[in-house]
């Protein structure tokens, strides 16, 4: 039988990320280093590490303030990251070497073949299945070699950069070392300026006194002010009293007035009912009078054509008077230049009838 051999699950080497390595898609070759997300690859894992570095260089202005404690920061960061990885090289080495050691057995391959040949001869009905398992499983082997052989590597690599962090380590020790004598200067300096904030405090103590002696009479000025408030409170409760009990009777008036809309609400209805007959009533006249009218339109059309022929007659007839007048004042003259003739004819008549007397009447 194939015995199965049991590696311990890979993380992603991408810095930071807590997510298993891929798994290999056809079991041979070498495996995954990085997880299954596509920006976790070898050249995004170098620029993070190194991202990492220069941030780890970098002092920001608190360390500077504080070196000791940045420094004893970082080497308990480096000593707890090389101790994680001595344990993880420790933990697999043997696990590796014992793996390898399986694969180099060849008596182990030897009983094995054994194995195989005696059950194909047993089931020479299942020999065909069986060959293609044992194809299988001889894949598997060679990829879990090809596996051990990768982790032994990594292992190698882990032991590099262990040798690495215990560099750092070494510089991290020697620059809190000067940070130490950097940090016993800071503090005879701190001691200096706690001495100068004493005398401040000592200075502010009493002018805080001070404040809180005018913040006594104040309290008693409020005491004062509280006691005339309580008078204005009663008296406001007073007035409140007075307010409500108008509120009340605004209220029995507002429900007067209630009753007052509802019964104008129904006379309203009752006048709007009317005034609709009413209106009914009205839209009948005003169709009436509208036939009156366009009767009477007509009639006036009938009376404007009369006027036209009145006028036209009117005119005739004034042509005719004038005619007339002019004939008659005419005639008139005529008959009064023959009468004019005639009396002057009767005067001459009368002037030869009547003789002429030379002798006076009373001369005789």
């Amino acid at each position: 039988m194939t015995e199965t051999i049991v590696v311990d699950e890979k993380l992603c080497r991408f810095p930071g990320c807590p997510l298993p390595a891929a798994a290999s898609e056809n079991g041979s070759g070498r495996p995954p280093e990085y997880c299954d997300d596509p920006t976790h690859n070898r050249a995004a894992a170098w620029r993070e590490r190194k991202r990492l570095q220069r941030l780890a260089e970098e002092r920001s202005p608190e360390e500077a303030a504080r070196p000791v404690q940045a420094a004893q920061q970082r080497a308990a960061e480096i000593t707890t990251q090389l101790t994680q990885l001595a344990d993880r090289f420790l933990d697999q080495l043997p696990k590796a070497l014992e793996e390898l050691r399986t694969l180099g057995d060849l008596t182990a391959a030897e009983a094995q073949i054994a194995t195989v040949q005696s059950e194909a001869q047993e089931q020479i009905a299942a020999a065909s299945a069986r060959a293609v398992r044992a194809e299988q499983a001889q894949r598997t082997a060679e990829a879990e070699r090809d596996e051990a052989d990768a982790a032994a590597a990594e292992a190698l690599e882990e032991s590099e950069r262990s040798a690495d962090i215990l560099r750092q380590a070494l510089a991290a020790t020697s620059a809190a070392e000067e940070s130490r004598h950097a940090a016993q200067v800071a503090l005879e300096r701190a001691e200096s300026e706690a001495a100068t904030a004493a005398e401040t405090a000592a200075t502010t103590i009493a002018a805080l006194e001070k404040q809180l002696a005018e913040a006594t009479s104040a309290r008693a000025a409020l005491a004062d002010d509280l006691d005339k408030l309580r008078g204005e409170h009663a008296s406001a409760v007073q007035r409140r009293r007075s307010e409500t009990a108008r509120a009340d009777h605004a209220e029995k008036a507002m429900a007067r007035l209630q009753e007052q809309l509802i019964a104008e609400k129904k006379a309203s209805e009752k006048a709007a009912a009317s005034a609709e007959a009413t209106t009914t009533a009205l839209r009948t006249q005003r169709d009436a009078a509208r036939e009156q009218i366009e009767a009477l339109r007509d009639q006036v059309a009938d009376l404007r054509g009369s006027e036209a022929a009145a006028k036209a007659d009117r005119d005739a007839t004034r042509a005719e008077l004038e005619r007339e007048r002019a004939h008659a004042s005419e005639r008139l003259e005529d008959l009064r230049a023959a009468h004019q003739a005639q009396v002057a004819q009767l005067v001459e008549q009368i002037e030869r009838r009547t003789p002429s007397s030379d002798v006076p009447e009373g001369g005789a």
